[in-house]
């Protein structure tokens, strides 16, 4: 088992495939893709500040969360309009379909998650932690990533901050967290090659 313990200031700050704003690459695998040569997955944050169409990625699966904020409205075109006001409630979607969001009230900041279901497949889920708890540890990479709180992984003597990620490369076994005084919120994310 391998593991990144990676930092919002080791983020990699880039500009929105439509020039539209910036975002935050988290992590990407291959590690140094970009979006000219392609990437299996990726992670990213993006402070969305104004209204605007989103960025196309054709081909690619899209998952969307709310972070901080009141969040914006989705429309995509003839398949509908979502609100996205409730945070971290998963909206997964394609990358080739025409959306433009409206906010709802001033700027927010979002959580995004694209795959290469061509390569790649995704499970995402939220973890609320209230008291230690352990997560089996099945895919070939799984990531951690702290919307709320703090949380640490004793067995190593770590400590995850607010927007920290841990990436975990070759799982298998299970793997014990403990929240901070205040609990945490956990987005957890299973990739697993085609």
């Amino acid at each position: 088992m391998r593991w990144i313990h990676l930092k919002p200031t080791d983020g990699r700050p880039m500009p929105w495939k439509n020039g539209g704003g910036t975002t935050l690459e988290l992590a990407v695998d291959p590690p140094g893709a970009t979006l000219d040569t392609g990437f299996r997955w990726r992670i990213s944050s993006a402070e969305v500040g104004s209204s605007g169409p989103f960025s196309p990625f054709p081909g690619l699966e899209r998952w969307l969360l709310l972070l901080e904020g009141a969040g914006f409205e989705i429309d995509f075109g003839a398949r509908g309009r979502v609100a996205v006001t409730e945070p971290l409630a998963p909206l997964r979607f394609s990358g080739d379909w025409p959306a433009t969001a409206t906010l709802l009230d001033g700027p927010c900041r979002d959580f995004n998650l694209m795959v290469d279901p061509r390569s790649c497949r995704a499970g995402l889920q939220i973890l609320q932690l209230d008291t230690a708890h352990v997560l089996p540890l099945a895919a070939a990479t799984t990531l951690v990533f702290v919307a709320r709180g703090t949380v640490s992984v004793p067995i190593w003597g770590l400590h995850f901050g607010h927007r920290h990620l841990l990436q975990i490369e070759d799982g298998g076994g299970k793997l014990a967290f403990a929240p901070g005084l205040v609990g945490a919120t956990l987005i957890r994310i299973d990739l697993d090659p085609v």
